[in-house]
């Protein structure tokens, strides 16, 4: 018998889940501005070259960019970040798995970490996400999914997934927002609306993520890394 594809399975429930808050943070899409809607790729479209560029981080970033920007379910409109929120895929998810999700649910996130640990970017950092189902917070936070290990009712993550998942919200402390991150900055997708998200697993180690991160984003300001000329600039001024 052919093995059986937990990812395919997961992303069918992930898009079919009623209950995740995600979105763009209001009920009516025509509030959003028109140019953020750029149209649904074709399944059969040629893939051209990457136009965008991923953050500078010391590890491979995958990029989704261009790819998550093609579903429309973004906003092109750059603010000032203030918070990192961190989520759970609700479901056992690669980065193209969660992709699929997006092109069918009206949501995205900056970054996804999958079950290895391996950081994907879909959402230039400074831009608004359809992450927290709020308003405020797709404005002023960076949003992070995190790969399930196991499914419900505990969502569980992995060691990898949320030990690299800490570790990127320290570069994004250190590199974009200039802040330690703290209770008051690091956040679930709880925070922000009427979900379990990031998951009991996640709350019951919340001291452990924020430490991590406190970890990282010391190593990071010591070690003064600089952008390279074709990454995306950070930080940036909110412009509305």
């Amino acid at each position: 018998m052919p093995e059986k594809n937990v990812d395919d399975e997961d992303v069918k429930a992930a898009i079919e889940r009623p209950d995740t808050g995600d979105g763009p943070g209001t009920d009516n899409l025509d509030d959003l501005p028109e140019s953020d809607f750029v149209g649904f790729a074709e399944d059969d479209a040629e893939a051209g070259p990457q136009a965008t560029a991923t953050i500078p981080y010391d590890c491979p970033v995958a990029n989704f960019i261009d790819e998550l920007s093609a579903t429309g379910h973004v906003t092109h409109i750059s603010y000032r970040k203030t918070s990192v929120t961190l989520h759970h895929n609700a479901g056992r998810l690669s980065h193209q798995g969660i992709l699929d999700v997006w092109k069918v649910r009206p949501a995205s996130a900056h970054f996804d970490v999958d079950a290895a640990g391996a950081v994907a970017q879909y959402v230039k950092v400074n831009e608004y996400a359809w992450a927290v189902g709020n308003t405020a917070g797709n404005q002023s936070s960076i949003s992070i999914e995190m790969a399930n290990a196991t499914l419900a009712p505990n969502w569980t993550v992995g060691e990898a997934t949320w030990k690299n998942a800490a570790r990127l919200a320290g570069w994004n402390f250190a590199e974009v927002i200039g802040e330690r991150p703290s209770r008051s900055n690091l956040f679930y997708h709880h925070h922000w609306s009427s979900t379990v998200c990031a998951g009991p697993h996640m709350d019951q180690i919340y001291d452990a993520v924020l430490a991590a991160a406190q970890v990282a984003y010391d190593h990071f300001k010591d070690a003064h890394s600089t952008l390279g000329p074709d990454t995306e600039p950070v930080p940036v001024e909110r412009q509305r």
